[in-house]
């Protein structure tokens, strides 16, 4: 069996280039579930780790370190930045800048007045724009930004898990919040309904 299935995705995923492909580090994995299945498992592994401090979390460095924690069962490059372009995505050459500049606004959001749950939108749309890796973003902006708000004591986003959708239903209200924060960079009311739903 090949492994071209996964090279091209077009169900929402980040599209993998044959070299990030060379990354793949379990030798069964030919499909897309297959691929789901081992990352959810190392997810899970990773998610077992106890919660950093804020001062941790809001590190550029921590959160390379998460998407290696996250991913390094399933991807050689698991907390690597990307080199190629990508929709979503900034120029790969803008990703560490981008990264800085997000934990030090990030720090600012936390110590102003604004909800909690306003600033833990903004961050994880900030995060997905950005793009940081080949593929995990999501999932990783996610818990980046639920470990955001367990940080503050506040819990953390459910994403949709208390909405009776199917998954693609799920995924489609996701990408359509964060495509309103996209056009809109203040409009956050949909991306928070959603992560609270």
């Amino acid at each position: 069996m090949t492994r071209d299935p996964l090279v091209a995705a077009g169900d929402g995923h980040s599209p993998l280039s044959p070299h990030e492909m060379d990354g793949l580090i379990p030798t069964y994995i030919t499909t897309r579930g297959e691929l789901n299945q081992a990352e959810q498992a190392n997810i899970l592994k990773a998610m077992a780790r106890r919660a950093p401090k804020l001062h941790t979390l809001l590190d550029h460095v921590y959160l390379r370190h998460l998407h290696r924690a996250m991913f390094s069962d399933v991807w050689e490059w698991a907390g690597r930045e990307r080199t190629l372009e990508t929709k979503p995505g900034i120029d790969p050459v803008l990703i560490g800048t981008s990264l800085k500049d997000l934990v030090a606004d990030a720090a600012l959001w936390v110590a102003g007045n604004e909800h909690r749950d306003r600033v833990a939108a903004r961050f994880h749309h900030r995060l997905v724009w950005i793009h940081p890796f080949p593929s995990g973003n999501g999932r990783h902006a996610r818990e980046a930004t639920n470990l955001l708000l367990v940080a503050q004591g506040v819990e953390p986003f459910s994403w949709g898990d208390g909405l009776d959708v199917p998954t693609e239903e799920l995924r489609r209200l996701y990408l359509s919040a964060l495509r309103r924060v996209d056009a809109d960079h203040e409009d956050l009311d949909d991306l928070q309904a959603f992560a609270r739903s």
